[in-house]
């Protein structure tokens, strides 16, 4: 009977073990949340040179939405999924606010014109104490910095 518990006790040590290995830590978390950040406003691009309609990416504390420019009013691109912000995720975004507001947009972000170009801006992800900051040009150049928080 002890020989099973000690059997038990150690495939349980064995199983706690594996499950911290090949959770993602905050380095892994942060550059998946840039990586898809980074698609989302690349898919805003695409879409409007596609459509040949000015399309917006508008960030909220949750996460962040594609909209169209149809007859003077925005509309939610309902094919592309909304981008959710990872769990524990901070974001911090600079946009341009005079253009969101000339634009009426539902919320502060970053217009695309049919030609591909982008209003400039970045994103300020944290998770923990590292923190990854994204920014680009209007023609999509990115610069990725990483760094640790200071906490106080």
């Amino acid at each position: 009977m002890i020989e099973l518990m000690v059997v038990v006790v150690i495939l349980a040590v064995l199983v706690s073990i594996a499950t911290l290995t090949f959770t993602p830590n905050d380095s892994v978390k942060l550059n998946q949340q840039t990586l898809e950040f980074k698609g989302a406003l690349q898919q805003a691009c695409d879409e409007a040179i596609f459509t040949q309609k000015i399309q917006a990416l508008v960030p909220s504390k949750k996460g962040s939405r594609l909209y169209f420019l149809q007859q003077g009013k925005w509309q939610i691109v309902s094919s592309v999924k909304p981008l959710v912000w990872l769990p524990g995720m901070s974001v911090d975004w600079q946009v341009a606010e005079r253009p969101s507001a000339q634009a009426e947009l539902p919320g502060p972000g970053w217009l695309c014109w049919p030609t591909g170009e982008i209003l400039p801006g970045s994103v300020t992800f944290q998770l923990g104490q590292q923190k990854t900051k994204m920014s680009w040009t209007p023609l999509l150049k990115f610069t990725v910095t990483q760094e640790n928080a200071i906490v106080n």
